[in-house]
């Protein structure tokens, strides 16, 4: 299905900088990070440039020949200016401070600075924070249904248990919400898929949840980040017989592994019986993509079923884990679970992890991966790239014996 008119294009960026060694550098980094870019060096090709590009950000020089930033700033918001503003410079902090404030006063948007000289970090800090932006999407039909707003994509990372000890990162969760105008309320999925559902809107969400996710994704792969990425589809989308080779088509569009992406479905969905749904699952196994499968009531007779469907990890839900320990039923379903699945070399996943004493459990019995509060709640893009570059969260060892 086309989702062309829910995908925000390609963030643009516009560089004004008279040293061409800097912008070129600066080029390089964006375009790392799927930005379009365009370099201009000297104050006549602002104008022109910047109405025939329209840039969603602009980092701007404080110093060109024969003229100076505040000039720029001041033709910038006769011309109603509504791109994020870096200012960049060598002047001294408390100049470059108050040339953002004359931006500010000037209704800009100023969205932070650069003093030179500057890292490559500093760059891609205020490169992805725009990136947030780039992971929205809407549409009419969507404001329609929720008023003035946008989704945004959120990643909760999921940490390796059996092997890592919740030490590293094995991928990472999308979810979305909605957030109103300006960003003063949010809806979560518990509250607006019931009005995309009657709408009849969830093929076309759930697919530009796939594509907008993917090439925030592919970012990541550029850029030599080694971890995967875990999309929870609604139940509709599994009785699209075309769905696997739409997911194929992006993949290979991204030039990203299928190994790479697990799709994540729902106990009642994957139970159903439903030959479209197996057909579906199938299809996605033999090309390579990993299928979750969420469990929260595991009653012996459907675990049978589900080790043998085309599977490769199952997914204990947040009820099931928030059970355990402490409740001897929870406790041995979720130990024979794992230790079932452990026998047929299935993966599992815990999700709801928010302490101590529930990750030693699920680390004792040999759970695969986990995710929740008790490593880190779901991230904004360059949030997420802080939790990567500074270290995730230190988690005591689990005890031996």
């Amino acid at each position: 299905m086309n989702v062309s008119h829910l995908k925000q294009q390609t963030p643009k960026l516009l560089v004004i900088d008279d040293d061409e060694g800097v912008a070129e550098l600066i080029e390089a980094i964006s375009e790392e990070l799927n930005f379009s870019v365009n370099c201009i060096y000297d104050y006549e090709s602002i104008g022109s440039t910047y109405r025939s590009f329209q840039p969603d950000i602009i980092f701007l020089d404080l110093r060109l020949p024969g003229y100076d930033g505040v000039e720029v700033l001041h033709f910038l918001a006769e011309v109603g200016c509504t791109s994020k503003i870096v200012l960049i410079s060598g002047v001294d902090k408390t100049t470059l401070a108050a040339a953002a404030e004359v931006g500010r006063l000037n209704n800009l948007n100023i969205v932070g600075s650069l003093k030179k000289p500057f890292m490559v970090e500093d760059v891609e800090k205020a490169l992805l924070n725009e990136a947030d932006t780039s992971c929205r999407f809407t549409s009419a039909a969507f404001q329609e249904l929720f008023g003035q707003g946008e989704f945004r994509l959120l990643f909760q990372p999921c940490m390796a248990i059996k092997t890592l000890a919740g030490q590293g990162m094995s991928d990472v969760d999308v979810s979305v919400n909605w957030y109103g105008q300006a960003g003063m309320s949010f809806l979560d999925a518990s509250q607006y898929m019931p009005k995309i559902e009657s709408a009849e809107l969830v093929s076309e969400f759930g697919h530009a949840v796939l594509e907008m996710s993917l090439e925030m994704y592919k970012t990541w792969v550029q850029r030599g980040l080694d971890f995967g990425l875990c999309i929870r589809l609604e139940d509709a989308l599994f009785h699209d017989n075309s769905l696997p080779s739409y997911i194929l088509n992006l993949v290979r569009k991204w030039d990203l592994s299928p190994s790479r992406l697990t799709i994540g479905i729902s106990e009642t969905e994957v139970l159903s019986n439903a030959t479209i749904v197996l057909d579906v699952l199938t299809r996605l196994r033999i090309n390579g993509f990993n299928v979750s499968a969420e469990v929260s009531n595991p009653e012996t007779s459907e675990l049978e079923r589900l080790l043998h469907l085309p599977v490769n990890e199952l997914r204990l839900s947040k009820s099931l884990v928030s059970s355990v320990p402490g409740n001897a039923e929870a406790e041995f379903n979720v130990s024979t679970l794992i230790s079932m699945c452990d026998k047929q070399e299935l993966m599992t996943r815990a999700d709801g992890i928010d302490n101590q004493s529930t990750f030693q459990f699920l680390y004792d019995c040999g759970c695969t991966s986990g995710l929740g509060e008790y490593f880190v709640d779901p991230l904004k893009t360059h949030e997420l790239d802080n939790f990567i570059t500074e270290g995730e969260k230190e988690i005591s060892t689990p005890a031996y014996g």
